[in-house]
C-alpha cells in the first residue's frame, strides 16, 4: 500500500475513499487559508476489484476479498486519523457488476459507506479534481480519465462539463479482452488499438476543435509518466508535466516487446501493472491522434479531489 503520511492540523479533515475497477485510492485533505486542498495522506492499492467482471457480469469472491482487506485498511487509517467528513465512492466495476449490493453491504460492514455513482458524476468529480488547484481555468479543455473499468473524455469551458462521454476501454477489460500474452503479439496490439480508435470516432464533440486545445490526462496517465521519465520527471513532480505524442507512439511498440519481468524492472514502473499498462498506452495514443496533439498535460488530481472539495468548501 502506496502511502503519504498524515500531518497534525486543527482544520476540518475529510478523506475520500475512490474504489476503482484497478485500484483503490483513499485521500485525506483539509483545506488551507486559501480555501485549497491541503493533503493530509494519499493510499493507493492495485486490488484487481473488476477482474472478469466484463465477462462474468460479477464481482468475483476473490475480486470481492481483496477489496475488502483493503477497505479494511483503509477504515482504520479513517479512524486512527479521526476524520470528520468521509465519502465512498464507487466507480465502473460496481457499476457493472450485477452482485454490487453485496460487496456495498459488506464494506458497510467495516465501516465505510460506498456509493456507486454514474458516469456523468464521475467525469464532474474528475475535472474538479484536476482543475481544483487552479486560480484561472482554462477557457476550454479536454481531461481524460483513464480508469480500469471505462475511459471519462471530457470537454470542459472554464471548469465547468460541457460534453462528456464515457467509455467501455478501461485498461483492464482492454486488456482481458485484447492483449493476452507478455511479450504481446503485434496483431493483439492492433486489435486493441482499433477498438478504441473506433469508440472514440464515435464520440460527438461537433465543432469541438480538439486540435487548438489542450489535453490533460489523469487516472492512470500517471502512473505511465512515471516510467515515461524514467522515474525522474522535470523538477521531481508529476502533476504539471507536459508529455510528447512521441513517448506514446514510441512506447506502445517498445512496451509490447517486454515480458513481464523487462516491464517491471522499468525505472519508474509501479508493480501491479505490467499486463495492464500497455492498453493505458494504447489508449492515450489513440487519444492524442483522435485529437490531432502534439502534448498532453499530467494532472494528479482527480475524482477523489473533486470530492474533497464538496465535502469541505462550505455548501459542499
Amino acid at each position: 500500500m502506496s502511502e503519504q503520511a498524515c500531518a497534525e492540523s486543527s482544520a476540518p479533515l475529510a478523506a475520500v475513499v475512490d474504489l476503482g475497477t484497478n485500484a483503490a485510492r483513499l485521500a485525506l485533505a483539509t483545506l488551507d487559508d486559501a480555501g485549497r486542498l491541503e493533503s493530509r495522506g494519499r493510499w493507493r492499492e492495485l486490488i484487481r476489484l473488476g477482474e472478469g467482471v466484463r465477462e462474468t457480469g460479477v464481482l468475483s469472491e476473490s475480486a470481492m476479498e481483496r477489496g475488502l482487506a483493503c477497505l479494511s485498511r483503509f477504515a482504520q487509517i479513517i479512524e486512527k486519523n479521526g476524520v470528520g467528513l468521509t465519502d465512498g465512492l464507487a466507480t465502473s466495476a460496481l457499476r457493472e457488476a450485477q452482485n454490487a449490493d453485496e460487496f456495498v453491504a459488506r464494506a458497510l460492514e467495516l465501516g465505510i459507506a460506498m456509493r456507486v455513482i454514474p458516469a456523468e458524476e464521475e467525469a464532474r468529480l474528475a475535472l474538479a479534481g484536476v482543475f481544483a488547484d487552479e486560480k484561472a481555468k482554462p477557457e476550454r479543455a479536454l481531461v481524460f480519465d483513464v480508469g480500469g473499468g471505462s475511459l471519462e473524455v471530457i470537454l470542459s469551458e472554464r471548469g465547468e462539463v460541457q460534453k462528456m462521454a464515457s467509455l467501455p476501454a478501461g485498461v483492464v477489460y482492454l486488456t482481458e479482452r485484447h492483449l493476452k500474452h507478455m511479450p504481446t503479439p503485434d496483431e493483439q496490439v492492433q486489435a486493441c488499438s482499433e477498438a478504441v480508435e473506433k469508440m472514440l470516432a464515435d464520440i460527438d464533440f461537433a465543432g469541438a476543435e480538439l486540435a487548438g486545445i489542450p489535453f490533460i490526462g489523469c487516472g492512470g496517465v500517471v502512473a505511465l509518466a512515471w516510467f515515461l521519465t524514467e522515474g525522474a520527471p522535470p523538477g521531481g513532480r508529476i502533476d504539471g508535466v507536459s508529455l510528447p505524442n512521441s513517448f506514446f507512439e514510441e512506447w506502445v511498440n517498445r512496451f509490447a516487446e517486454l515480458a513481464y519481468e523487462g516491464r517491471r524492472e522499468l525505472a519508474g514502473f509501479e508493480p501491479g501493472r505490467e499486463d495492464v499498462a500497455l492498453a493505458g498506452l494504447i489508449v492515450v495514443r489513440a487519444l492524442m491522434r483522435w485529437g490531432r496533439k502534439k502534448e498532453l498535460g499530467v494532472s494528479t488530481g482527480g475524482v477523489r479531489e473533486g470530492r474533497l472539495l464538496e465535502l469541505l468548501r462550505p455548501g459542499g
